[in-house]
């Protein structure tokens, strides 16, 4: 069965109804899909609040005014009903605090829990209570903004002192020597890190070659270290040693030997002694030295001509006279002229 246009716009517009509602009390803070509870509160003045206006607790908001009117009774007082989300739970004892919301006079209602362990019913009245004057709660609240604004004034006063002292022709002048000088700082950081780059540029083949060397030292470090640690190991051993010997022991019999020793040369160098005296007196030295080269030529003799010294036969001939060859004779003639050369 096909819908009729007609039919069709009336959905659309019963839609657009509904939702221009609920948009409403959306925006009024007005949950239509909740059931929240109702409660009272009396007051003598209401300071501006209005419908709409939050119910807070803690700062938390849990509903909001529903509606005011004044009491038939004479009193002039107010009555305040406000919806409350069912949710939450306020105890019988709680009161409802009127105070300004913000700095605009905006009221809001907070409720004070208390402690009573009887919860409060829907359509029950919350004892009311009213802070101080208006002026009064925003003069508490502009006090901590006073204080910061008062601080900020004396800081920017400081400030102001400053300026004015920079902004003078001794201080102009300084600030003018202090800005030259950290050009001419910044020119010579320039220079130096032109003059680094140049210098990282042309030396890096070396630079390279040295890291090159270190990671290569490095290898071979790690490839040896069991050799180092007995090279270690052997050094430590020596030390230990060296720790345990008599050091001091060792080097007194040195001093000691060394002073003998010095005794001794002095001794020698006086002349006492049989070394000190062939050592000091020359006479000595050439007697002995004139015996050893006679004792030489009498060896040389007895080698040469054993018969003149010693006689022996053979088969009973004897024979007296020997004569040498021409060529032992030529021979003892040479030994005796370098003897005779030698003295």
């Amino acid at each position: 069965m096909a819908v009729q246009k007609e039919t069709k716009i009336g959905i659309v517009v019963i839609a657009a109804i509904i939702l221009f509602v609920v948009g409403f009390y959306f925006l009024k803070g007005v949950n239509i899909f909740d059931n929240p509870r109702t409660y009272y509160s009396v007051y003598d003045k209401i300071n501006g609040l209005e419908t709409s206006n939050p119910v807070m607790i803690n700062g938390y908001k849990v509903g909001q005014v529903k509606k005011i009117d004044i009491l038939n009774d004479g009193s002039g007082r107010l009555l305040v009903t406000m919806m409350v989300s069912e949710d939450v739970g306020i105890p019988k004892d709680s009161k409802a605090l009127l105070k300004p919301g913000d700095l605009l006079g905006s009221m809001q209602l907070n409720i004070m829990l208390g402690k009573s362990l009887e919860m409060a019913q829907n359509g029950d009245t919350l004892a009311p209570e009213l802070s101080g004057d208006l002026f009064e709660e925003v003069n508490e609240q502009l006090r901590p903004i006073k204080v910061k604004t008062k601080t900020l004034l004396t800081s920017v006063d400081s400030v102001l002192k400053v300026i004015e002292s920079i902004l003078n022709t001794e201080s102009q002048q300084s600030l003018i020597q202090s800005f030259k000088g950290i050009n001419n700082a910044v020119a010579n950081l320039e220079r130096a890190t032109f003059a680094i780059d140049t210098l990282v540029r042309d030396e890096k083949k070396r630079i390279s070659n040295i890291f090159r060397n270190i990671d290569e030292l490095t290898t071979v470090l790690n490839a040896n270290g069991d050799q180092l640690e007995n090279i270690v190991t052997n050094f430590s051993q020596i030390s230990d040693s060296l720790a345990k010997a008599d050091v001091a022991a060792t080097i007194r019999q040195a001093n000691e030997a060394l002073v003998e020793v010095d005794e001794i040369v002095t001794k020698i160098n006086t002349g006492e002694g049989s070394l000190g005296m062939l050592i000091n007196n020359p006479g000595l030295y050439n007697k002995l030295d004139s015996a050893a080269n006679n004792l030489d030529l009498l060896v040389e003799d007895l080698r040469v001509n054993p018969n003149r010294y010693v006689q022996f036969s053979v088969f009973g001939r004897k024979n007296k006279n020997v004569e040498l060859t021409r060529k032992e004779m030529e021979q003892l003639k040479e030994y005796i002229k370098e003897t005779e050369g030698g003295e």
